[in-house]
């Protein structure tokens, strides 16, 4: 316990800030994740079945480095659930009110007993922000483009 309350006393303001809205968005994402339909959520989500630019600048990309640590930090000291659908929204909408464009992808699966899983995962110029390391297992089945006031492809 000490060493985690440590390490937040080393963050400068700036990432205690971007911590604090990492999550507090994962809290009121999942609070919509529960009680929207899907739709509702797929409209704040993006243009469907479109691709946000591979194409970043060196700024964006810091930016986008930033808003993976917190999501990823905040995701796993969250009370309540904070999985790959979750993580993938909230990066989405911090990336999006800093005018980044990103993609969130959203695939399917069959489980060892052949039960079909879902997994969601967002990129961000040519980097995977969230759900990397699962992703090739899923097959894409929906994109979601948030141009972040961006051109998208």
């Amino acid at each position: 316990m000490f060493k985690k309350v440590s390490k937040l006393f080393r963050l400068t303001w700036i990432e205690k800030l971007l911590f604090l809205e990492a999550f507090l968005l994962t809290g009121i994402i999942r609070f919509a994740i529960l009680f929207l339909s899907f739709n509702k959520l797929a409209r704040f989500s993006g243009k469907y079945k479109k691709e946000s630019s591979k194409t970043i600048s060196n700024k964006d990309e810091a930016i986008i480095r930033k808003v993976g640590w917190a999501v990823f930090a905040a995701s796993k000291r969250t009370p309540w659930e904070s999985k790959c659908l979750v993580r993938a929204l909230t990066a989405q909408l911090m990336l999006s009110t800093r005018k980044v464009s990103s993609t969130l992808y959203l695939g399917v699966a069959r489980d060892k007993e052949k039960k079909l899983i879902a997994h969601a995962w967002l990129r961000s110029g040519k980097d995977i922000i969230t759900g990397a390391n699962e992703m090739e297992e899923f097959t894409e089945v929906a994109r979601f483009a948030n141009d972040g006031g961006r051109r998208m492809i």
